[in-house]
C-alpha cells in the first residue's frame, strides 16, 4: 500500500515546478501542458480531502483534533489509490499529539524534499503574499508559523505548522522515519536532466530520456510565464500581480539589500552552509 509521494517543501521554493514537469512527464501525449490542470496537485491541506474521508467538517474541530485524523485521510487515500498519488506539502514533519507521525511511512513510496536558497525565497516569498521583502523575511525566521490560520474567514486548506524557514528544513532532513531524496532548486537549473531523472529514479518511474527532455521542454519558465499571463493560474493569491515571476535562482542579487541579505545569513547561516548555499 505504499502509493502515496510526498513533494514537500518551503512555499516558493519551486514546488509548482516540480509538480508540472511531473505531469508533462506522465502524458506525452500531449503537446502543451496545462498549468491550471495539474494531475499531480493534490495538497495534503486539503480541506474538502479530510472533511471527505473524515466525514466531519474541519471547522466543527479543534487543531489538535485535526491533526489526529489527519493520518488517517492519508491512509484511506493510499488504499484507495491504484497508482502512486504525488502529494504536496507545506507543512514541516512532525509528529501528531498522539505521538505517531503525521504523514505515516507504510504508505510512503517517496519524498521528495525541494529546498531554495532562502535570499531566493525571500523575494518571490513576498511577491506571492502581498507583502514587504521585510515582512517575508521577518516571517520565515518566526518560529513555530502555521499557514492558513483561521481569521476572519474559514481557510480552504487546513492549518498547517511550518516553522522558520531552519526548523522546516531540518523538520524533513533530520527525521529518521522518512528516507528522503534532496532536491535543490539551483540544481534543477543547473543540469535539469540530471536532477530531474533523479526525480524520476526517487518516484519510481521509468526514465526515458525523449519524454524528459520534452517534458523540460514544456515546463521552461518563460513558457509557464506565458501561458499566465494568456489564461491566468488557479495557484496564484489575489495579492500577487504574478505566480511566475522571475524564475532565476540568482535573481536576489539584484532585489535585496546588502542589509537584508545579511539578515537572511545570520538567521540560516549554519543550514545554509550544510545546503551548500554559503
Amino acid at each position: 500500500m505504499q502509493r502515496l509521494v510526498w513533494l514537500a517543501s518551503f512555499p516558493k521554493s519551486g514546488n509548482t515546478w516540480v509538480r508540472l514537469f511531473l505531469t508533462a512527464y506522465r502524458h506525452p501525449e500531449q503537446e502543451e501542458v496545462d498549468i491550471n490542470g495539474v494531475d499531480v496537485s493534490l495538497h495534503a491541506g486539503n480541506r474538502d480531502l479530510f472533511d471527505r474521508v473524515i466525514g466531519l467538517e474541519a471547522s466543527d474541530l479543534t487543531p489538535a483534533e485535526i491533526e489526529r485524523f489527519r493520518p488517517d485521510v492519508y491512509r484511506q487515500l493510499a488504499a484507495e489509490a491504484e497508482e502512486p498519488h504525488f502529494i504536496k506539502v507545506h507543512d514541516r514533519w512532525r509528529r501528531t499529539p498522539d505521538g505517531g507521525p503525521l504523514f505515516p511511512p507504510e504508505i510512503t513510496a517517496a519524498t521528495l524534499y525541494i529546498v531554495r536558497d532562502p535570499r531566493a525565497v525571500a523575494p518571490s516569498y513576498a511577491n506571492h503574499y502581498g507583502i514587504s521583502i521585510d515582512e517575508a523575511i521577518v516571517q520565515m525566521a518566526t518560529s513555530d508559523s502555521t499557514l492558513a490560520t483561521p481569521l476572519d474567514h474559514l481557510p480552504s486548506q487546513l492549518p498547517q505548522s511550518m516553522g522558520s524557514w531552519s526548523q522546516h528544513v531540518l523538520s524533513w532532513l533530520d527525521q529518521a522515519e522518512l528516507p528522503v531524496h534532496l532536491v535543490r532548486y539551483e540544481d534543477l537549473h543547473a543540469a535539469p536532466e540530471t536532477a530531474f531523472a533523479g526525480i524520476l529514479r526517487c518516484a519510481g518511474l521509468p526514465v526515458a530520456s525523449d519524454r524528459l527532455v520534452a517534458a523540460l521542454a514544456q515546463t521552461r519558465f518563460e513558457r509557464l510565464q506565458a501561458q499566465e499571463a494568456a489564461v491566468g493560474f488557479k495557484e496564484r493569491l489575489s495579492a500577487a500581480p504574478r505566480f511566475f515571476r522571475q524564475g532565476r535562482p540568482n535573481h536576489w542579487r539584484e532585489e535585496l539589500t546588502p542589509a537584508q541579505i545579511a539578515r537572511i545569513e545570520t538567521d540560516y547561516g549554519p543550514v545554509m552552509s550544510r545546503l551548500g548555499y554559503l
